[in-house]
This record gives structure tokens, C-alpha cells and sequence, in this order.
């Protein structure tokens, strides 16, 4: 009887070693693929979570910044002025409300067409309070007419510093009462969540409209 010649079984020790080495090559550049699409992503994550509170922050601030000036309630007829003066619009009392206040600002809101009534005072306090992990609220706090509370910004690392320029001031609590022109607000920011992202420093600014 003819017996049927046996081939041979499984692979040999050449084959499983270049086996392994190409899988090693493979693995290896999968995981440089891998770990820079997530570093992407938790990066883009993060600069996204740090541009919102600075867009939200934006849009308050420079609506605010362009109210400033409160009214003097008597006319001055003077050639150069013919108007109601502004004074100290910058610096005053704060808003009641939590946090410390980093600074509050002020404005003449008239809500009756009678000359002789005196407008309304609308203050905007900015303050600061903790929110645990190192990090701090930025709050938006109004009083006056239609009093509110907003949390603006969520992600500080430290209390912004708030700059006055222009119009003659020597600072955001100017002695003679002038009002600026120009206010600048900077902000430092980090992601809540890490990352390991840097804290990114950004100033905004807003102009008076007022005269």
C-alpha cells in the first residue's frame, strides 16, 4: 500500500518572525496616526472652550464700555458745552452681589421724555468668585433698572486687569470725575478639562460712544 506523503504543518521560525516585524511596523505607525488625531482633537477642543468665554465676555463688555456716562442733572449753557456734563462713570460702588469686584461701571438711562426728570442710574458690576479646581467665575452683575446676574466667563485662572485710557483720565478711578474713552479688559484662560494646554491671554477692548 502507497502512503500519502505528509505536507508540512503550521509556518516555520523565519515566517513568524518577519510576520511579527511587519506587524510591529504597521502598529507603530498607527499609533503616530492615532496619537496625533487625538491630540488634534483635545486641542481643538480646547482653544474652542476658551474662544466662547472670550466671545461671550466680548459682547457684553463692549456694549457696556460704549454706555458709559452718567449725566449731570444740571444743564451747563456754556458756549463749549451745552449739555448735561458727564461725571464719574468708572470706579463707583459696586453692584451687590458674590465675587470681589474687579471694576463697575456706570451710565444715564433715560426712560421718560420729561426734560426735567432725572435719569435712572444703570451700574455694571464685573466680579470674580471661585468656582473649585483653581478656576474663577467671571460675573456680570447689573443694578438699576432691570437688575440681572450673568456668569460671562467660567475658565479664569486669575482676576482680569481692567486698563482706562483716553480722555484726559489717569486711571479707571479718576480723581476729577473725567470719563474715558477707552477700556481694556485681559483675560487669562485655560480649558477646564487640561489638556495640557498653556493659559492663553487675551485683551478686549471698548470704546465710549458718549460725548
Amino acid at each position: 500500500m502507497l502512503r500519502r506523503a505528509r505536507g508540512d504543518a503550521g509556518f516555520t521560525l523565519m515566517e513568524v518572525m518577519v510576520t511579527v516585524a511587519i506587524m510591529g511596523v504597521i502598529v507603530t505607525g498607527l499609533t503616530g496616526v492615532v496619537i496625533s488625531y487625538l491630540r488634534t482633537t483635545t486641542d481643538t477642543r480646547s482653544r474652542m472652550t476658551e474662544s466662547l468665554d472670550l466671545q461671550f465676555v466680548t459682547a457684553y463688555w463692549q456694549r457696556d464700555v460704549s454706555s458709559i456716562g452718567v449725566r449731570s442733572k444740571d444743564y451747563d449753557d456754556d458756549e463749549a458745552v451745552h449739555s448735561y456734563p458727564t461725571k464719574q462713570s468708572v470706579g463707583l460702588d459696586r453692584c451687590p452681589g458674590d465675587g470681589a469686584p474687579v471694576v463697575t461701571l456706570a451710565w444715564s438711562e433715560y426712560s421718560s421724555t420729561v426734560s426735567e426728570k432725572e435719569p435712572d442710574l444703570v451700574k455694571v458690576t464685573y466680579a470674580v468668585r471661585d468656582n473649585g479646581g483653581g478656576r474663577k467665575d467671571l460675573v456680570r452683575i447689573r443694578c438699576g433698572s432691570a437688575p440681572s446676574t450673568t456668569v460671562v466667563a467660567t475658565n479664569l485662572t486669575v482676576a482680569p486687569d481692567v486698563i482706562c485710557t483716553g480722555g484726559g483720565v489717569t486711571g479707571c478711578g479718576d480723581a476729577t470725575g473725567r470719563v474715558p474713552t477707552r477700556i481694556t479688559m485681559t483675560l487669562s484662560i485655560s480649558d477646564s478639562e487640561g489638556y495640557g494646554r498653556t493659559t492663553i491671554s487675551e485683551t478686549i477692548a471698548g470704546e465710549r460712544r458718549q460725548t
